[in-house]
């Protein structure tokens, strides 16, 4: 990417391969919205994490199916802690941004989100430097 654009660049795939991490960040490919798969999203983490590949996540909230209130609030205080960190879902589920569940579930996500915005330079130094 830089030597296209003369600028850092970040590349995202879902197919990668032990040691890839040193230029590609990984998604850990689409997931269900329920209990076990994010579970499994800090497996799946630690996992790549050990093959290399440092900058990984999982759709917060699930991708496939709808998500639920309590799932979605408890994927977002997870989530701001992955390294990789998006909430995204398919077409014709239903919304997954944190207002739409309420007050209650927007202050508490505000609250973790501004936990993860202080903690973004170390991470993208750390990054940067890896």
């Amino acid at each position: 990417v830089r030597a296209a654009t003369g600028k850092r660049g970040l590349v995202l795939s879902r197919s990668t391969y032990v040691g890839s991490g040193r230029w590609v960040a990984h998604w850990l490919g689409d997931n269900f919205s329920n209990w076990t798969n994010l579970k499994n999203s800090i497996i799946g983490m630690l996992q790549f994490n050990q093959f290399g590949i440092p900058l990984v996540g999982a759709d917060i909230c699930g991708f496939i199916g709808n998500t639920t209130a309590e799932l979605c609030t408890r994927w977002q205080q997870l989530g701001a802690f992955y390294p990789f960190s998006r909430n995204h879902n398919a077409l014709g589920s239903i919304e997954q941004d944190p207002g739409v569940f309420g007050e209650e579930v927007a202050r508490i996500v505000k609250k973790v989100l501004e936990i993860r915005y202080s903690l973004l330079p170390y991470l993208y130094t750390l990054f940067y430097d890896h």
